[in-house]
């Protein structure tokens, strides 16, 4: 799947809260100038100064955690950030931290929670700037989840505080690119590009949209000038092999992949696209090893492809390892548990398939094809009776399932020999 790999940026927000005591603020205030030269350690010495001298001061907490989140400390950040909000229940940029963070992590249902808290909240915003910046992340925060009408009204409503605010044009450009209107993505980022012209990721998103766009040559000027602007943004390059490989020139598409590798050595959207490279180029071997890589990194999408091209090369059992390694990371996957039934049907191990497809069938027991395939397990090991309740099943679902009354026809006619 090709997926737009610029970066969002959501700007973190690490501010001073209201207070009488102007000098927890002003050492606040250097916490978060050291913050912002990305001298983490020394920040958070900062906050430790400030909580060390007034420790029922609760911003601080919420400032600290947002750097620890930074380090990728999420339990440390959450720790800090739920402090705060024990010291300070109305402390709305303690509640906006939380929510980025939980966004951050993939709990978008917790993160809304927090944001959906915040902007109750949104009389204690002292800025109305960073008010602005709650709803793009709540915006970020809907489009993940697909509601998709939430989503724009929450980035209109940050757009009409911050009206010259280029990442929250470019965060609502990366939501009308999921939603599939490219000439509406195409606005947000000119309009990102407008207010900076030295804005990296408007280009390098820019130049995605045309790429699906098949535009090529506007595709590779803007691609071009993103990495002259940030040549230290690899997604930036992964973009620009991308658009190589769709020209089909696999050959400087392998380059590139090969100079991100090289440089970002745990970018694993690299190894993964290098390795759909190499499967077009019917290297297969080299693709397996690129998808296990990124696998190795953490990436459940190098699982999947893995998965895909042991089964396309008949590999059902490498399949099978695969593909549960993923169920275990996402066992919610319907359509995978479906792939895992199919795998173990095709090799005659019909309960394990079965297994799979009643797991299938949990996550959505609205769908007939659970019940399909189950019903084929079944009737393979000539447990016909068992079986037609299943087809049965499917015609209650879909009535004009043809494929399901074909088996109970001809169960019918084996159950009258």
């Amino acid at each position: 799947m090709k997926k737009l790999l610029c970066t969002i940026i959501i700007l973190l927000i690490i501010i001073t809260g209201c207070g009488s005591n102007k000098e927890v603020i002003k050492i606040n205030e250097k916490g978060y100038t050291l913050y912002s030269e990305g001298k983490y350690k020394e920040a958070i010495d900062k906050y430790n100064e400030a909580i060390e001298k007034y420790p029922e001061y609760s911003t601080s907490y919420a400032n600290r955690g947002m750097v620890y989140s930074q380090l990728g400390s999420n339990e440390l950040a959450i720790r800090d950030i739920n402090k705060a909000i024990e010291l300070n229940n109305t402390d709305a940029i303690a509640y906006n931290n939380r929510g980025y963070i939980y966004l951050t992590i993939g709990e978008v249902d917790k993160s809304i929670e927090d944001l959906n808290k915040a902007i109750e909240l949104k009389k204690y915003y002292t800025k109305k700037q960073l008010l602005g910046l709650t709803y793009a992340t709540r915006g970020t925060a809907y489009g993940a989840i697909g509601e998709y009408d939430k989503a724009i009204e929450s980035f209109d409503s940050a757009l009409k505080l911050n009206k010259k605010d280029k990442t929250i044009y470019n965060a609502k450009g990366i939501l009308l690119k999921d939603m599939k209107r490219y000439d509406e993505a195409l606005e947000c980022y000119n309009e990102a590009i407008t207010i900076d012209q030295s804005y990296a990721y408007g280009y390098g998103n820019r130049a995605f949209i045309f790429f699906l766009k098949k535009d090529y040559d506007k595709a590779l000027a803007d691609i071009n000038t993103a990495i002259e602007l940030d040549p230290m943004i690899p997604q930036l390059y992964n973009t620009k092999a991308l658009i190589y490989s769709d020209m089909g020139n696999s050959e400087e598409a392998l380059e590139i992949y090969d100079f991100i590798v090289d440089k970002w050595k745990d970018y694993a959207g690299a190894y993964i696209n290098r390795g759909n490279e190499y499967v077009k180029l019917k290297q297969y071997e080299k693709a397996i090893v690129d998808f296990s890589i990124a696998a190795d990194y953490g990436s459940i999408d190098g699982l999947l492809s893995k998965g895909h091209l042991h089964s396309f090369l008949d590999q059902h059992t490498l399949a099978i390892e695969t593909f549960k390694k993923y169920i275990e990371i996402n066992p919610n996957n319907y359509d995978i548990n479906i792939i895992v039934g199919d795998l173990y049907q095709k090799i005659e191990e019909y309960d394990k398939s079965i297994e799979y497809y009643k797991k299938a069938n949990k996550i959505s027991p609205d769908n007939y094809h659970s019940y399909f395939k189950w019903g084929l397990s079944l009737e393979y090991q000539e447990k016909y009776e068992e079986a037609l309740k299943m087809f049965t099943k499917v015609l209650e679902i879909k009535a004009d399932q043809e494929d399901a009354k074909k088996e109970i026809k001809f169960i019918n006619e084996k159950l009258k020999r």
